[in-house]
């Protein structure tokens, strides 16, 4: 297993950082005499609409075994939906609050009719309120990842990526080598206390050294101290994430979300610890 997360890894980091390469120089287009600007962060966003959708299946899958029946379709077209509303949000960052209440005002009473098709109550509620919750965790947080693409170049994007998997796997490799004490056991027995000290300095390592090749994402230069301190911050964001999606899981009775991806599970296995991070990174660097 170990051996396929050491090959699955860095495939996808090679991916994300193609497209983020692409995302970053991609710019105008000509179409006969006319130049055509594209869109900031267009490549990203077509990301997380792929992601997104093959999340949402992942997160139907797992409340089902909760006997929670959620419609891949009216979920997906939710996540998307907010995501289309973050990235037409204005360049002052402001999310267009009244579109995002819609959709999930939309979402919420879709989603019931749905459940209720059969003409029968049973689990509409929960099946409703379960599509609008995943709509929020899914294209909710994944959002914060386009409204902060307009302010910051695609490689602090990059760089976020990978503060956040160091962390990962620092506390991985920590725990796996020195880890003695248990984190949360009875949530997820293979974290340790070692574990997440060395995940919250790896985070902090991968900052300071992303500040010091990319410069400040904030108008004001940003110091190494600070650079330290949002490393542990996002770092200890990432493994908050990863235990919510523990608790999924174990709540379902699963280990890993799905199998797509050899040694590291599903995609919610590796989005997880940066769904909640994407958020702090936003309140951090803009």
């Amino acid at each position: 297993m170990l051996t396929h997360r050491l090959i699955t890894g860095p495939v996808l980091i090679a991916i994300l950082l193609l497209l983020l390469w692409w995302d970053e120089t991609i710019g105008q287009v000509s179409l006969g005499m006319d130049s055509v600007i594209l869109p900031t962060g267009i490549v990203i966003t077509g990301l997380c609409v792929l992601v997104s959708a093959l999340a949402a299946r992942e997160c139907v899958a797992i409340l089902k075994q909760r006997s929670i029946n959620v419609s891949l379709p009216i979920l997906t077209a939710a996540c998307w939906a907010v995501l289309l509303v973050a990235w037409g949000a204005q360049s002052n960052h402001s999310y267009d609050l009244v579109a995002l209440l819609l959709v999930l005002g939309a979402t919420w009473f879709i989603s019931l009719a749905w459940a209720v098709r059969q003409c029968t109550v049973d689990g509409a509620t929960s099946a409703a309120t379960a599509t609008v919750a995943i709509a929020i965790y899914l294209g909710g947080m994944l959002s914060f990842l386009l409204i902060l693409r307009d302010s910051v170049s695609a490689w602090w994007i990059a760089a976020l990526v990978l503060i956040v998997k160091a962390g990962d796997i620092g506390a991985y490799f920590t725990g796996l080598s020195i880890g003695k004490h248990k984190l949360i056991s009875w949530l997820s027995p293979g974290k340790t206390v070692e574990g997440m000290i060395g995940g919250l300095a790896c985070s902090a390592a991968a900052a300071w050294v992303a500040l010091a090749l990319l410069g400040s994402p904030t108008p004001a230069p940003m110091g190494m101290g600070w650079a330290l301190l949002m490393g542990m911050l996002l770092g200890a964001a990432g493994q908050c994430g990863d235990l919510t999606m523990s608790l999924l899981k174990r709540d379902a009775g699963l280990k890993d979300s799905s199998n797509l991806l050899p040694g590291m599970g599903g995609i919610m296995d590796v989005l997880d610890s940066l769904l909640l991070a994407a958020p702090i990174a936003y309140l951090l660097m803009i």
